[in-house]
């Protein structure tokens, strides 16, 4: 196995820990409804929210992971989603798709080393 290999192991390994983590049971909640997240055709999206009158503008600033984006209700995900030609999702449901892919990720790249 490389270094650069085991290098990208480890980081598909820590990102999938973090997210799981993210994921387990725990006696903090956040708020049911701001629990929705939007995704594109290359992943989550972050937004800049910045008042104007008396709401707020969205502006996409690119990528992240489905744990750490921008959380809306489910009602201004949808909006913000047709906005961009994306798609809202439960952010819980994005972090467990995330992680599956990166335990994925490892597996292939454990069997491309290993033969």
């Amino acid at each position: 196995m490389t270094d650069a290999t085991a290098k990208l192991i480890a980081d598909f390994r820590t990102a999938a820990e973090e997210i799981e983590a993210r994921l387990a049971p725990s006696a903090c909640a956040t708020i049911a409804s701001h629990n929705w997240i939007v995704i594109d055709d290359f992943g989550p999206l972050t937004f800049t929210l910045t008042p104007e009158g008396g709401k707020h503008r969205a502006t996409c600033t690119g990528h992240g992971r489905a744990h750490k984006v921008n959380r809306f209700t489910k009602t201004d995900a949808e909006h913000l989603a047709r906005a961009c030609n994306a798609r809202a999702a439960f952010w819980a449901d994005a972090a467990l798709e995330e992680a599956a892919a990166l335990r994925s990720h490892i597996a292939t790249l454990e069997a491309f080393s290993a033969a």
